[in-house]
Parts: C-alpha cells; sequence; structure tokens
C-alpha cells in the first residue's frame, strides 16, 4: 500500500527535490568517517579524529599530515564507491520528469559524486566532491589522480599555487550561491523527498523550512523522534524502495 501511494505521489508532482543523506553511502557500501568501527580506527592509525583532520584548521596548519591523511583516506577510496539502484532510479525520474516538463533535483552531502556517476544532472553538491581539487592562485582544476601522484603537498603544475581539495571541510561555511540554490528549488517543489537520512540532519534541518507543500516523503530504515513531522514514512532501505516505485 505505501508504495502505490509513494508512486502516486511522484507520478502526480511536477517539481520533485531530494534530500540526499549518508544512508545512501552507506547503501553503496561506503562507511562514513563517523561510523564506527571505521571511526576508532583512523584515530588509533593516525592518532587524530576525521573530525579534526578534515577541518580547514588541521588543513591551515597541518597541510602535510592533512594530505596523507586525504590521499590514504579519501582519495584512493574513490573508486570504491559506486551507485545504488537508487541513485540510478532517482537518475530515470529526472529524465521522466523532463521530458514531462518536469524537474528533479537532488540535493546531498555525498563528496563522491554518486548521483552524477547513476546519470544524475541537476545535483547541488553541498559538500563539494573529491575530483575537483583546485589552486588557489590561478584557479586552475586537478584530478585526484595528480593529488595521489604528488609528492606531499601538492601544489600547481603552472603557478606553483596550493591546491585546495574539493571538498567543505569542518568550520568553513557553506556557498552562498548553494544555499541559495537549495533554498529556491526546495520552494519551487511540490514534492520533498528525503532519502537516507532524517529530519533533524544537518542539511534537512537547514533547508526543509523552505518547502511549502504537503508531500515531505521521508526513506530511512532508522527512526528519529522527528519522523512525525513528514507527511509519509517508509523505514526500509531506499535502495530497495526508490527501485520499485520508479520503473
Amino acid at each position: 500500500m505505501a508504495y502505490e501511494t509513494l508512486k502516486q505521489m511522484i507520478e502526480e508532482s511536477r517539481r520533485i527535490m531530494v534530500f540526499s543523506g549518508m544512508g545512501m553511502i552507506r547503501e553503496s557500501g561506503i562507511s562514513y568517517f563517523r561510523d564506527e568501527p571505521y571511526a576508532y580506527q583512523i584515530e588509533a592509525e593516525y592518532g587524530v579524529s576525521p573530525e579534526e583532520f578534515l577541518s580547514t584548521a588541521f588543513y591551515t596548519s597541518r597541510p602535510g599530515p592533512f594530505y596523507k591523511f586525504y590521499k590514504q583516506e579519501v582519495l584512493k577510496r574513490r573508486n570504491d564507491a559506486v551507485p545504488n539502484p537508487a541513485h540510478f532510479a532517482l537518475a530515470r525520474l529526472e529524465r521522466q520528469k523532463e521530458q514531462e516538463g518536469g524537474r528533479v533535483t537532488v540535493a546531498t552531502r555525498s563528496i563522491s559524486s554518486l548521483h552524477g556517476k547513476a546519470g544524475s544532472k541537476n545535483v547541488i553538491e553541498v559538500c563539494g566532491n573529491m575530483f575537483r581539487n583546485t589552486c588557489t592562485n590561478c584557479g586552475k582544476e586537478f584530478s585526484p589522480e595528480y593529488i595521489m601522484e604528488s609528492r606531499g603537498i601538492p601544489h600547481c603544475d603552472e603557478c606553483q599555487g596550493a591546491i585546495r581539495p574539493g571538498i567543505l571541510l569542518a568550520g568553513e561555511m557553506l556557498d552562498n550561491g548553494i544555499v541559495t540554490q537549495v533554498a529556491n528549488e526546495t520552494e519551487a517543489a511540490d514534492m520533498l523527498l528525503v532519502i537516507g537520512t532524517h529530519l533533524d540532519a544537518y542539511m534537512t534541518k537547514r533547508f526543509r523550512q523552505y518547502y511549502l507543500g504537503d508531500r515531505l516523503v521521508l526513506i530511512n530504515n532508522e527512526t528519529h523522534p522527528t519522523d512525525r513531522e513528514a507527511n509519509m514514512v517508509i523505514y526500509e532501505k531506499v535502495s530497495d524502495v526508490l527501485p520499485k516505485v520508479i520503473s
């Protein structure tokens, strides 16, 4: 019954906004930095927590250790992250809605570009991604391969400027352009689909206030006290649900 209701809601919606949470990463078989025991393994090996490593303070004050961690624990795992069936289902839905004159937009905190790899085009990567690393001096972009092959701290091959990782670090503010884009897309949506996270998570809590409709659907395999604020909740894995309701 829930599947049929969700399918009908999707079909009747013209503009769908999707908040894609870290549960989508886990369903692709990738551990999040705050997950146990991965977080403990990192702290035991490096003597620093993942949160401290991936902070602007650590990057600024200790770039050498930062890039050692960034290479070994972030970039080295870039090919391990592959889209799951839910990512592909959303890409199909985007194409379907475009043909009908509608729109599907995905906002995600993932830095692995999984939605893009699956074929989605309207993706807002709130925290950036690991594939676009930029020279702080001239703005030239560098691939993860360039960073991995560099010795120590990577520098631009043209101006020798420092290369900035393409991800949002702890302690940094979200780009104003991204904030405006997510807010505008959410306000324009007639359906808000929150997947792999809960309504009190950082991105959802910050942006769902802009949603004005009555089709707020939550799909997550964990419960949270804020679940009651959604119009519909399905407690299952997103990768099991979406492929069944999006043909």
